[in-house]
């Protein structure tokens, strides 16, 4: 009998730790990124952003910490900006930037997770690797 109790004790608790892990495991996370221009960023993240990384109040609070991180001195001027869907690429987000220089490699962490990287690139060639990306309707 101490045997069974011992089973039903010990299997709940090892299937709530599994589902601890699993749910950190699927962390929003940043799927790709591309410099739209030298003022504004593209991030195409695996999950939705909450309501409150696209509330454009944030910004104002003295306490506030931005979700996206940039290196070389660029920073969010705004909050994030959800894009219509093109019916084949989900949560596509908007970041306006204090500005950005051709030529440097830029990385973009969210919320201190691994760093993406991106470049600018003269203002004709960034509008071809946009069409690229998500073709010629842009």
């Amino acid at each position: 009998m101490i045997g069974g109790v011992m089973k039903s004790i010990f299997i709940p608790t090892f299937m709530a730790a599994v589902l601890a892990v699993s749910v950190t495991a699927e962390a929003n996370k940043i799927e790709s990124v591309i410099a739209v221009d030298y003022l504004n960023v593209e991030v195409m993240m695996k999950e939705p952003l909450t309501e409150k990384e696209l509330d454009p109040r944030q910004v104002e609070d003295p306490d506030y910490k931005p979700s996206f991180t940039f290196n070389e001195g660029v920073r969010a001027t705004g909050s994030p900006v959800l894009q219509p869907s093109d019916g084949f690429h989900e949560n596509v987000y908007r970041i306006p930037v204090n500005g950005l220089d051709i030529g440097i490699i830029y990385r973009i962490s969210y919320k201190g997770q691994k760093s993406h990287t991106f470049k600018a690139y003269e203002s004709g060639e960034m509008k071809d690797k946009y069409r690229e990306r998500y073709g010629s309707y842009f």
